[in-house]
């Protein structure tokens, strides 16, 4: 069975990624690395998708407790069952080895149940099954994993490996899933590894998150970020945009895509917020991974975690994808796109990086880089933030943020941050305003028109426009008129693009315009807190949001949605 996407817990420690359904499902897992294909994934297909639950064998047994111990992303889960509780704690621990934790204690006795079918390489590959008593090892199909539990395994006519045992208050249980073999099943290291990252509750929210959620549930919401940002991050590499393929940005639909990938753009947002959440280490390791990815121009759209060229996009035709959208995909087209706007936020965060004296010398040198390449291409058309496919265009936004990136770098070479000719820069960033400027009245979607584009709320949070200036005063009423459902907001209007089908109003950017809103004078709170709300039931944002109900939609969870949160709710 299909849980809804934002039913699901997300599990990481900064090298893999896991969803756990509200069943004790692993629905999905990728192993040993976030982008490696996939070897539990029921939350595409839940035939052959495999399977790893641990839950009671009591049929009446029901969770009454779920979430996150606070600042960690290790999941507690406490389930009631004849003959007592059973609290669950299920993480992929921190230190060691690549290893899923799936710690138990009872209070009374509850009788429990793990089952395991593994999936290697998306269901594609089979892997030969060993049982050696407590220990299950599935060896093939590009893994390798060991899974030990309290009692023996069995293997049934299907062969789903099952292991029963009882759960009792004398002492925990665990099942661990590894392939160093290291026994490691305490999660003590990994409550400090996120420790040493996130301090609960010290990330200050401001007035906006405050009116629209209340003050304790604002800090609690940004230090659930922080630790989602802090899990996702790659340890030597980029960000993932999020840990999951082929979700659907709306039910059915063909828009599912393979967000496994570190987006230069959404690599830098996560900077940013990391910045504010207080985790400069991370973030300078992002600023490094993006100057070695800017050692060669253009400057890449997107790049695997370690900072190689994805792979190809394909489909995977043999799955019936989440919820029955197809196709599932593997690789990301986006990879051969050029987007113009990639320029602003990698070189806002580079600005961001210096302004903490963080910024590292690959990125140093690939400011220069970046600005060089922008002045002398920014007028050639683009696929702009959206990615929208079919013939490039001249997008507004991608403009904009070609402007607010060279204004960043001319100012690093005021200072003497950066070697290079700020004089360039400026000529260019003034021509570039006067383009997007030509055609008068409010923002549009390309130089030709093409209606409203949510993006463009960025016109007020990089100071393109004034906040007292009327075009800015249009383009936001045109975002709010147009584009708003329910207090989310569609990225443009749907003729704008060459696939009909449709797609949920995007998460981040409905954060973008709530803080525009509110640095023209205006109340973004609504906006604010419909966006606030799109979140799954353990506080993880989707990309999208059906308006309807304002669950979560597309790959899950969405660091751009969590960096734009923390960038909105928080002040410099």
């Amino acid at each position: 069975m299909h849980h809804p996407i934002g039913d699901h817990a997300l599990l990481a420690d900064g090298r893999a990624a896991a969803l756990v359904d509200p069943n004790g499902n692993v629905a999905w897992l990728c192993w040993p690395r976030i982008d490696s294909p996939p070897c539990l994934l029921s939350i595409l297909d839940d035939e052959v998708g495999g399977a790893f639950v641990v839950a009671p064998l009591h049929p009446g047994a029901n969770v009454v407790e779920r979430g996150y111990i606070p600042g960690t992303l290790i999941l507690r889960t406490v389930w009631r069952a004849s003959g007592g509780e059973l609290t669950v704690h299920d993480a992929l621990a921190c230190d060691g080895d690549v290893r899923l934790v799936r710690s138990m204690r009872a209070t009374g006795t509850v009788d429990v149940g793990v089952r395991v079918m593994l999936a290697p390489d998306a269901a594609r590959g089979s892997g030969e099954v060993v049982v050696d008593g407590a220990t299950l090892r599935v060896r093939g199909g590009g893994i390798d994993v060991a899974v030990h539990a309290p009692a023996p395994w069995t293997v049934d006519a299907d062969g789903v490996a099952v292991c029963r045992f009882t759960a009792d208050p004398t002492e925990r249980a665990v099942v661990l899933c590894d392939s160093a073999n290291d026994g490691g099943t305490s999660l003590d290291g990994t409550e400090r590894w996120f420790a040493a990252r996130v301090s609960a509750g010290s990330t200050a929210p401001n007035q906006l998150a405050e009116r629209s959620l209340g003050a304790e549930a604002a800090r609690r919401l940004l230090t659930h970020s922080a630790a989602v940002l802090a899990g996702l991050r790659q340890r030597g590499g980029g960000i993932v945009a999020a840990p999951t393929t082929s979700i659907p940005q709306w039910p059915g639909s063909s828009r599912t895509w393979d967000y496994r990938y570190s987006w230069l753009r959404d690599t830098a947002l996560a900077g940013l917020a990391m910045l504010r959440c207080g985790l400069t280490v991370d973030a300078g390791g992002l600023g490094d991974f993006i100057g070695a990815a800017t050692s060669t121009l253009p400057p890449s759209v997107l790049l695997r975690v370690d900072g190689t060229a994805p792979p190809p996009e394909r489909t995977l035709d043999g799955l019936r994808g989440y919820g029955g959208a197809r196709p599932v995909r593997i690789g990301n087209a986006a990879s051969e796109q050029p987007q113009l706007d990639v320029a602003g936020e990698v070189l806002e965060f580079a600005a961001a990086l210096a302004a903490h004296d963080q910024l590292p010398q690959t990125l140093c040198a690939g400011v220069v880089r970046v600005a060089d390449w922008t002045a002398e291409h920014w007028t050639k058309p683009d696929h702009g933030i959206w990615e929208i496919r079919g013939a490039p265009r001249h997008y507004t936004h991608s403009r904009v943020m070609a402007w607010a990136g060279l204004v960043q770098a001319a100012e690093l070479a005021d200072r003497g941050v950066v070697t290079g000719s700020a004089e360039r820069w400026r000529r260019a960033a003034d021509d570039i305003r006067a383009a997007v400027l030509r055609r008068g009245g409010a923002l549009a979607l390309t130089d030709v028109g093409g209606g409203p584009d949510a993006a463009l709320a960025q016109a007020a949070t990089v100071g393109f426009l004034d906040s007292g200036d009327p075009r800015l005063r249009e383009t936001l009423n045109g975002i709010t008129t147009t584009l708003d459902r329910g207090g989310l907001v569609d990225r443009h209007v749907p003729e704008a693009d060459v696939n009909s089908d449709p797609c949920g109003p995007f998460l981040f950017a409905t954060f973008w315009l709530a803080e525009a809103l509110e640095r023209c004078g205006r109340d973004g709170s609504p906006h604010f807190a419909a966006a606030a709300a799109a979140r799954g039931s353990v506080d993880l944002f989707g990309e999208v949001a059906d308006p309807r109900d304002r669950t979560p939609l597309g790959n899950y969870p969405q660091v751009q949605s969590h960096a734009s949160f923390v960038l909105v709710a928080t002040d410099i």
